[in-house]
């Protein structure tokens, strides 16, 4: 009875120190690797007078519905840009 008592208080304490060691690290690493100073800044003022007339003149829902919009969006596709329209 007696080891049986010390074998289990000796797994929980072995459970304990692994789940301390676990914390610990993942504590160091949140700080060591903090990605907040390369995060770009958001824009949060978006409509502005210029990129509304940007996206309705240059956006995905002025080139889907034409042939020469469908064209322009396939060709950048094709070259492999990024973002396709505004």
């Amino acid at each position: 009875m007696l080891q049986n008592l010390l074998h289990r208080f000796l797994q929980i304490r072995t459970c304990l120190f692994a789940l301390n060691t676990v914390q610990s690290i993942v504590v160091r690493q949140k700080h060591t690797f903090d990605r907040t100073p390369l995060k770009p800044k958001v824009r949060c003022h978006f409509p502005k007078p210029r990129e509304v007339k940007r996206t309705n003149v240059h956006g995905l829902d002025y080139r889907l519905p034409t042939t020469e919009g469908r064209h322009v969006l396939m060709r950048r596709i094709l070259k492999g840009v990024y973002n396709l329209s505004h």
